[in-house]
Formats: structure tokens, C-alpha cells, sequence
């Protein structure tokens, strides 16, 4: 036994030759995880010299303190490819590296772990733990020694290093997402996306790592599948597969009665799933472990539903190696070249994409695994990706700068604003009565409506309210010394009941304070590969001679003066052709009283020139809106939405917007009998046969908004013969609907007769049924983009009728 160790030298050998010859790294660790050195095999040679010290001086597995290996320090240029870089995470080569930074220490042989590994992919060098190590599929050795001192090891087992030759590979594909553009649905593509690229490594590999207790579990879970597991939102899309039309989802309507036992549910998924031969049962059912083994890693495939159901056992039976990291072009494509263990079979290809929204990358689609893996993936073939995810834009475009001095106001959040009404109309919702003054409302969708909120060009009917986004395109002639600032301010027009109101305008002030820009650009890590970073610069507000509250008009690119961005390759997260100028709190407008509130506010927009002064008199045709057919296009603003327009000139562009932001009211009440609440037992029985005569039977609800800006769902459920359809109603709480007659206290009420509530139930007046009543009341308000579904309410309610 050798101590203090100094140096190690070992000649590496294989059992079975590769055909090809495989580059080979060996690390060195002490038997608490600790990293000693990783040194490259030459020539079938590996040597460790322990005697010198880490020039890094940092605790193994952890980067620098405010680093990270390969990647920009925050504080320093980020412009610069090699600031920032962990100087101690690549060494010179072939200097050892002591990972603890500090004068060696005596070491025992025992006290050390080898592992020898295939180093065909450089990534290999960052290792830093044996967790991170384990992807590789190493070699562990045992250390012998001789009476000299001297150090070997067995040969690697053919066995293993099989799986070390790496094959070729081209992956592509496309990343891309439904949007609903101008009320019509368009799949977009989703550019500057980050797509990782994983291969799912073969279970015959570490099929023996997985510990007794859990093989233990599989056999009841294949032979007695017990339920299906829901996965969050937002739910991938399937494989690749072919969309000729798009439509909006029915949403499905769950019986609150309609309920399966344990058995019929075993049932159903056992019918959903593949059949297993008898072999294959009885060795489940054997409690042999190996044997169970056996059958998992030959049927591995076979399997694969069945482990989807049960998210628990993912991490124990598939385990993803990252083969490339990517981004998606204009068109949303990625394309590249992979490398992938040769083990006689084609990759089994997963893909997991993130996204940088709010300069952070975020996940916005990872599916699980035994579910979404391209088992046997057939190189080259496209791979289409589906994210859901409501925060990713679809705005890639090739070439789209505006030309010019444009200033092009296209939308609050994803709402064209050409499609916020700026006159007074007074309609009725569909399918109802009462009047309502549209002003200031938009006819665009937003996420989260359900599906008693449709929406329908020309139907202007929600208020904004929440965080509201400007979007505005600037042209690429600026900023120049003549249009260089922009600014919003805003006044209160009339309170939530239209009443006109005095009031003067406002500096319309940002959430969090500031505008920040961000944009993106590349650098090299530590080992020569291109990376992608984020930064941002400040538009604004700033003060200018006599204006506060001022914003640079930001130029096409993040490198242009202004900003003059010194890194490689900078590109802004949003072009400025589609900007997001500033986005507020609708909940802190306030009137010239300073007091808060709902009700009709105009937004003014305004250019100054570098000096800061405000430009008057500014060419009409310098402001811009979407067509109202099709937002791509764009057309001057009208007159009604142009401050002081004359006939060839205007002071800036002005908008009216409702703002609301109440909350909804609902409440179902008890069942009437003859006009009276029917003062059921607490066994919830409700007598429909007074006297032996049929009563009449109401059934009553409040749906309620401050400001009616809210529709409205009722429906009525019998047992588990499913809904009544005579009892639901749906509509705009401002007006009755279905028979439900509304009250001044929006109190909807409609009386029915036994018959019409039980039907077949009925029974010529013998018969019995029991119900339930669901009532949603959902905020149309949105923020351009979402619905503010946190304003809803909802009640649910139930009886039973008997004689």
C-alpha cells in the first residue's frame, strides 16, 4: 500500500481494441468526491503529478467567487470574449491541476478513485464532480501496487468501451408557436430560441446501478396501472406530425357526477396500453430482481408507456447526455451536427428549449422524457417543436426595419390598436339587449378566455387594465439629432360610467422605475466555443433641458450611438421595429385629484429632438397603425388618433383606452318552491310536489361586475346523466340571458317546472335526481396580452329533487 502518493504513471490497455483509435482523459479523485487532477492518456500512458499545486486556488466543483467556468463576470467588459473567463478552469496544456490550491498533503492510494474516460467530447474538461462525470460512461479501476511501489490497473473491459466510439449525426428541425393574429390562428416561428439537444443514453449501460427498491416497484406498476399522471401547464405538443387548421380547443366539461371506480379506471388505461406477452408477465411477476432487470433493459422500448404514467421513476431509468446547444435562426430552425455513443443502434434524441424572457433563460418546453424522445431518431429528419408557452413572442422577421422617421404605434401588448375603438358606439353584447357605450374598448382575444368570452372583429367589448405594454416601431433613420426623445403621458377622460371628468395630462411613469432594453451578444468561453450572453442599456426616463421623463429612441441595432454596445455581435431581444416602449401600472392612473380609478384616460405620445425640446407641427404621416385587417401592414393614423392634427401636421399621437380593474361577484342562491326558498334537511332533499301539485322551482344566481365588464357561465348538471340544457345560460352580466331574467342587483332568475329539471327523471311526478349548479363569472379587462383571470369569481351549489 502506497502513501503519500507524489506520482502516479499507468499504462491503459483494453480487453477488446476499438477498431478506431478513442482519445482518452483520466481524472483522479479522492474518496470524498474531491477533484485531484484530470490529464489526458498519451500514447496509452497516464500520468499524475500531485507535487504541484492548483494555480487556481479554488474549492474543486465551485467556479470563483462571481464566476462561472467560461462565462463573463458580472462588472467587467463583457465585450470582451476572455474578461471574466475562470483562469483556473484551463490550464496550460498537459500542467496538472491540484484542485485545492494549496501546498500538497500526504495521500494515501486507498484514499483515491480513477476513472478513465473517452475524450472525444471537449466538454469533458469541465468535469468538476463525479455526478458531472458519469454522463461519460468511465472506467473505474482498482489502483494495485507492487512491492516496489509501483502503480497498474486492469485493462478496460470490453464490455464498457463499446460504448465509447463516437458516431455522427445531423440534427434539424424547427421551434415554433401558435399565435392568434387578427383573430385568425398562425403558427409563427420562434427565433433566438435555445435548443438543447440530448441523447438519452442506452439502459444496458446503468441498468444495474438502479437500486434493488425500485426495480422491486415496476411489476405492479406494468402489471396493475392504477392512473394516469397530469402534467402541468404549459402541455407539449406531440411528435412531429402535419397541421392543415388550427382551432382553438373546446374546452371539456367535466360531469361533477360522472365518476369511474379504481377498477373501470385499471381498466381503461390497462385497454390504452401495449400488450405484454406471457413471458414477459411471468418474469414480472417472477421477484426475481436480475431477471426483472433483464426484461427491462431487453424491452426497454416496450416499456416506455407505462413509465410515462409515473414521473417519480423518470430520473432512475433515463438519463439525457446534452449533445449540442444551438439557437433558432429567423425562421425558427436549428440545425447542427451531433456526436452520439456508437452502440449499434441510431440516437435516441430529446429536446428541452429555453427562452430569455426578462433577460433570464427560462425552460419553456421540456416534455417528459419516455414520452417525447425520438426513439431511433432517423438523422436529418425534421424535428418540430410546439411550445405553448403564453410569455415566447412570435415577432421573428428578416429585414423589417422601418425606414425612415416612422413612429409606428402597433399594439398594447398583442392588441392591435387599431382595434381599440375611439368613438362612442352604443351596442348590445351578442345575443342580448342593453346598450353599452364601446368607447375606448378593444375586440381583440387574450390568453385565458374561457369559452363564454368569444371574440369577434368589430365587437369591441373589453376594457384594458393590469400592466399594459405600448409597443412602438421607430424608423431606422433615428435617433438623429432632430427625433431623438419620446414620451407618454396620459389624462383621465371620464370616470367608469363615462362622465366626462377635468384633467390635465400626466407623465405616464414605467414599472420598476426605468425602461431597460435588452439585447443579446456572443463571446468565447474558455474553450474557444460561441456563447451567448445577455446585457441591456437604459432608455430612459431621463431629463433634458426643460423635459423630464424623456426615452431614447433606440437605434436598429444594439452597437449604433447611442448606446455603442462593445461586445461581439449584439443583438436587441425585441428589433425596434417592434419596441416595448413602456409598460405601467393601469392601477396607479390617477385623475387630477391624484385619486385612482377605473373609468376612460387618453395616452399621448410625443418626440423631441436631442436637445429636448418638444416637436411640434411633426409631418402626419410620421405616425403610423397597424391595417385593421392585417397587422403586418401599416397605414397613417387618422385623425382621431392624432394630437392637434391639422391637415398635414400633427403634435403627436393620442389614444383613448378604458381602464378596469374590479373584480367579479357570483354567488348561487338556494332553489325557490312556489316563490319561496325551499328549506331543505341536511340531507339536501328539496320537495317539488307540494300538496301533490308540481311546483314551480327557480333557480337563482348573482353574476356581478362593477362596471359590467364581465361575462358569465351557468350551467346545471343531473346526476350522471350530464347537463340540463334548458338551465344553462351564458352572456355579459349587464343584460339578462337564456330566460334568466337580471335584476338591478344583476340577480338572474328563471322558474322552471319539475319536469323540465328532471326529464328523465321525472317518472310522472314519482321521481328523484340530484344536481349541481356551476357558475363562472370571468374580468374581460386584459392587458393586451393576457386576461386578468385573477379577477374572477365562482360558486358551485347542489340539491336533490324528490316528490
Amino acid at each position: 500500500m502506497a502513501k503519500d502518493v507524489k506520482k502516479i504513471s499507468l499504462n491503459v490497455s483494453y480487453e477488446e481494441k476499438p477498431t478506431e483509435q478513442i482519445s482518452l482523459i483520466g481524472f483522479l479523485f479522492l474518496c470524498n468526491g474531491r477533484l485531484l487532477q484530470q490529464q489526458p492518456v498519451r500514447e496509452d500512458l497516464l500520468e499524475f503529478d500531485l507535487t504541484q499545486p492548483d494555480p487556481a486556488g479554488t474549492d474543486p466543483g465551485k467556479p470563483a467567487a462571481g464566476t462561472g467556468p467560461g462565462r463573463p463576470t458580472a462588472g467587467k467588459d463583457l465585450g470582451n470574449p476572455e474578461a471574466g473567463i475562470d483562469p483556473g478552469k484551463s490550464p496550460a496544456a498537459g500542467a496538472p491541476t491540484n484542485a485545492a490550491g494549496t501546498a500538497p498533503r500526504p495521500i494515501n492510494s486507498q484514499d483515491l478513485r480513477l476513472f478513465i474516460a473517452p475524450a472525444t467530447d471537449k466538454n469533458i474538461q469541465n468535469v468538476q464532480s463525479l455526478d458531472e462525470l458519469e454522463q461519460y460512461k468511465p472506467y473505474e479501476p482498482i489502483l494495485q501496487t507492487n512491492a516496489d511501489g509501483n502503480f497498474s490497473i486492469l485493462p478496460i473491459p470490453g464490455l464498457l468501451s463499446k460504448f465509447w466510439p463516437f458516431c455522427s449525426c445531423r440534427v434539424t428541425g424547427k421551434v415554433s408557436k401558435w399565435f392568434s393574429v387578427d383573430n385568425t390562428w398562425e403558427d409563427r416561428p420562434v427565433c433566438k430560441a435555445r435548443v438543447h439537444i440530448c441523447d438519452i443514453d442506452a439502459i444496458l449501460y446503468w441498468i444495474y446501478k438502479i437500486p434493488d427498491y425500485i426495480i422491486a416497484k415496476i411489476p405492479e406498476l406494468i402489471l396493475n396501472p392504477q392512473e394516469v399522471i397530469k402534467f402541468p401547464i404549459p402541455i407539449p405538443d406531440p411528435p412531429p406530425f402535419s397541421i392543415n387548421s388550427f382551432a382553438a380547443p373546446s374546452p371539456e366539461k367535466k360531469s361533477l357526477f360522472r365518476t369511474t371506480s379504481v377498477e373501470e379506471q385499471q381498466m381503461d388505461i390497462a385497454a390504452s396500453l401495449p400488450e405484454l406477452s406471457i413471458d414477459i408477465r411471468q418474469t414480472l411477476a417472477s421477484g426475481n430482481l436480475n431477471r426483472i432487470r433483464e426484461t427491462i433493459a431487453a424491452n426497454y422500448t416496450l416499456f416506455h408507456p407505462w413509465l410515462c404514467l409515473w414521473p417519480y421513476y423518470w430520473p432512475w431509468f433515463y438519463r439525457r447526455r446534452e449533445l449540442a446547444v444551438v439557437y433558432t435562426d429567423a425562421n425558427g430552425r436549428f440545425d447542427t451536427l451531433v456526436s452520439y455513443w456508437c452502440t449499434g443502434d441510431k440516437p435516441d434524441i430529446y429536446i428541452w428549449v429555453e427562452y430569455l424572457i426578462n433577460g433570464v433563460w427560462t425552460t419553456v418546453y421540456e416534455p417528459p422524457i419516455p414520452c417525447y424522445t425520438f426513439w431511433d431518431y432517423a438523422c436529418g429528419t425534421n424535428i418540430n417543436i410546439h411550445v405553448t408557452d403564453p410569455r415566447v413572442p412570435g415577432n421573428c422577421c428578416c429585414d423589417c426595419g422601418i425606414p425612415g422617421e416612422a413612429v409606428w404605434i402597433r399594439a398594447v401588448g398583442g392588441a392591435s390598436t387599431a382595434h381599440i375603438n375611439q368613438q362612442n358606439l352604443l351596442q348590445p353584447p351578442p345575443g342580448q339587449s342593453v346598450n353599452y357605450n364601446r368607447i375606448g374598448l378593444t375586440d381583440a382575444a387574450a390568453i385565458y378566455d374561457p369559452w363564454f368570452l368569444p371574440t369577434t372583429p368589430g365587437d369591441f367589448k373589453r376594457p384594458f387594465g393590469g400592466f399594459p405594454t405600448f409597443v412602438v416601431g421607430f424608423g431606422t433613420d433615428m435617433p438623429n439629432a432632430g427625433m431623438y426623445y419620446y414620451r407618454w403621458s396620459y389624462k383621465k377622460v371620464a370616470n367608469a360610467s363615462l362622465t366626462a371628468v377635468s384633467d390635465s395630462y400626466k407623465a405616464l411613469l414605467p414599472v420598476g422605475g426605468s425602461v431597460q432594453k435588452g439585447y443579446e451578444f456572443t463571446y468565447l468561453d474558455s474553450h474557444g466555443v460561441t456563447q451567448w450572453a445577455p446585457n441591456s442599456v437604459k432608455l430612459g426616463p431621463f431629463t433634458v433641458g426643460s423635459n423630464d421623463n424623456l426615452y431614447i429612441i433606440p437605434p436598429e441595432y444594439p452597437f449604433m450611438a447611442p448606446f455603442n454596445a462593445p461586445e461581439t455581435d449584439p443583438q436587441w431581444n425585441e428589433q425596434t421595429y417592434r419596441n416595448l416602449s413602456i409598460t405601467f401600472d393601469s392601477t396607479d392612473l390617477r385623475d387630477a385629484a391624484m385619486a385612482k380609478g377605473d373609468g376612460l384616460y387618453a395616452f399621448k405620445l410625443e418626440v423631441f429632438d436631442q436637445a429636448g425640446n418638444l416637436l411640434t407641427n411633426v409631418p402626419k404621416t410620421t405616425f403610423k397603425i397597424p391595417d385593421y385587417n392585417s397587422s403586418g401592414y401599416s397605414v397613417n393614423a387618422p385623425d382621431i388618433l392624432l394630437d392637434s392634427p391639422t391637415l398635414t401636421t400633427a403634435n403627436g399621437y393620442n389614444m383613448l383606452m378604458r381602464i378596469d380593474n374590479s373584480g367579479c361577484e357570483a354567488k348561487i342562491y338556494t332553489v325557490k318552491v312556489n316563490g319561496v326558498s325551499a328549506s331543505s334537511d341536511c340531507c339536501g332533499f328539496v320537495a317539488y310536489r307540494p300538496g301533490e301539485v308540481d311546483a314551480v322551482l327557480d333557480l337563482s344566481f348573482k353574476a356581478a361586475h362593477p362596471n359590467n365588464f364581465a361575462v358569465f357561465g351557468f350551467s346545471v348538471e343531473r346526476g350522471a346523466c350530464g347537463d340540463v340544457p334548458i338551465a344553462d345560460a351564458n352572456g355579459m352580466v349587464i343584460d339578462s340571458a337564456n330566460g334568466y331574467i337580471r335584476n338591478n342587483s344583476s340577480i338572474y332568475d328563471k322558474p322552471f317546472t319539475p319536469s323540465q329539471l328532471l326529464e328523465s327523471c321525472y317518472s310522472a311526478g314519482a321521481g328523484k335526481a340530484a344536481f349541481a349548479e356551476i357558475l363562472s363569472v370571468a374580468a374581460m379587462a386584459t392587458d393586451g396580452s393576457y386576461r386578468l383571470a385573477g379577477k374572477d369569481q365562482g360558486d358551485i351549489a347542489a340539491f336533490a329533487l324528490e316528490p
